[in-house]
């Protein structure tokens, strides 16, 4: 009998790689037995936004109406998240949506969903965007690093490429600070890491 596959997000996976050895058996616990849930999405309001403005009409006037809509908690950090944002738009003068697909990268037992929020061509060059807020939440976030950075861009090419316009440059948003980053990688070293990644994850998940 075939064992159903593990389903994690991208985002819980590479949390999970640049983690320190002795944080590495917490973090898979709280993959395995945590449970997502929209209510416990901390950006989830801001993104579906980012996404829905993108993909209609590029009125970004819109993103300050989510103030009156998120927890009293939250306003600070969605306030500076906007601001970035903001930032970034203004670096570029054309934004055109493209539709964005959805995949899972597998290995062995585990299935990475793959979901970029944005294809965007940006004055006139096709991007696949994954928006990172990680470093407007708290200090002690795992920061936008370069090896973050390239295993977002590789899953992404591996798994999308061809779903995407011809030339579309892998991209990540790092939306605090409105920096829009495309990673250099080499394709076979990045994947090497990443399946060496998740047969880490899949042998700590069989012992927790």
């Amino acid at each position: 009998m075939k064992t159903r596959p593990i389903k994690i997000s991208m985002t819980s996976f590479l949390d999970f790689t640049l983690m320190p050895d002795s944080q590495k058996i917490r973090k898979v616990k709280e993959i395995k037995y945590n449970e997502y849930s929209p209510g416990k999405d901390y950006w989830k309001k801001l993104r579906d936004k980012i996404v829905n403005i993108h993909a209609t009409n590029n009125d970004f006037s819109q993103l300050d109406n989510l103030l009156h809509d998120i927890p009293v908690n939250r306003i600070n950090n969605y306030k500076e998240a906007i601001k970035g944002y903001r930032r970034f738009l203004k670096r570029y003068k054309d934004f055109k949506w493209f539709d964005v697909q959805s995949k899972l990268w597998v290995y062995d037992n585990l299935a990475i969903s793959v979901n970029p929020e944005l294809g965007l061509f940006i004055d006139g060059e096709p991007y696949l965007i994954k928006l990172y807020f990680k470093e407007t939440t708290t200090p002690a976030e795992i920061n936008l690093t370069k090896s973050r950075a390239a295993n977002i861009a590789f899953l992404m090419f591996d798994c999308l490429r061809d779903d995407c316009p011809e030339g579309t440059k892998m991209a990540v948003l790092n939306v605090k600070k409105g920096n829009l980053i495309v990673p250099d990688f080499n394709v076979n070293d990045q994947k090497i890491s990443i399946q060496g990644s998740s047969v880490h994850f899949l042998a700590i998940w069989e012992q927790v």
